[in-house]
């Protein structure tokens, strides 16, 4: 008071987080005001955002979305020739499925050249994330008849891309499809370490995922 200054809160949104969370998170912050209705997935930017006290929820995640769209309008002006993915949409959800798999931003790029050259061979995305997200788990916690399943968000099931994003990606999973890497890699499993391994045929992938059980019973 005496130095006439307003006290500046802020809100902070996690790459990777879904909308569940983020509701959750914008009600239990005391210092924003207002209701909000169902919120879409993948459409807000990760990021810290500050506010006056009394600040209104909906102003808010219209600021997230701008800036959301704004990376978005970047990537999409400047994705590759003969891109696969057909719109902003598409682009939008394949980041959030890499936001999800990978940890690290050389990791994001490898993924991300997996699922392209995985959608331009019509092949199945088979990503374990998807799945989780359609059934509302743990991605340890997905069985054998999730994976037969005709969930929306089962790419094991489907060909393609899943219906909605599965969270919210951040700019550097976005622009791993803007600066596409180009590999010859069509497989990936974890390397127990935060990371994974990538390979080029599935007889090496089976390989690697051998690798990767041995390291959880070291575990």
């Amino acid at each position: 008071f005496q130095n006439e200054k307003t006290i500046v809160r802020n809100f902070k949104l996690v790459e990777g987080t879904t909308s569940n969370d983020l509701k959750k998170s914008l009600f239990e912050n005391p210092y924003l005001s207002g209701k909000i209705e169902t919120l879409k997935e993948g459409i807000y930017k990760p990021d810290t955002y500050y506010f006056k006290y009394g600040y209104s929820r909906k102003k808010l995640l219209e600021r997230m979305k701008l800036a959301q769209d704004k990376i978005i309008d970047n990537v999409w002006k400047y994705k590759p020739k003969n891109f696969i993915l057909k719109n902003k949409v598409e682009l939008l959800i394949l980041a959030s499925i890499i936001q999800r798999e990978a940890s690290n931003l050389n990791d994001s790029k490898l993924v991300a050249s997996v699922f392209i050259n995985r959608l331009e061979n019509n092949m199945k995305l088979q990503s374990d994330v998807t799945l989780a997200y359609g059934f509302n788990v743990n991605g340890q916690k997905i069985t054998k008849n999730m994976l037969k399943s005709d969930n929306p968000f089962n790419t094991y099931y489907y060909k393609g891309l899943p219906p909605t994003p599965i969270s919210y990606p951040g700019e550097n999973a976005l622009n791993t499809l803007k600066f596409l890497k180009k590999t010859d890699f069509f497989y990936f499993v974890s390397n127990g370490q935060g990371g994974h391994r990538f390979s080029q045929t599935y007889n090496l992938h089976k390989k690697n995922i051998k690798l990767w059980k041995n390291s959880i019973i070291k575990d």
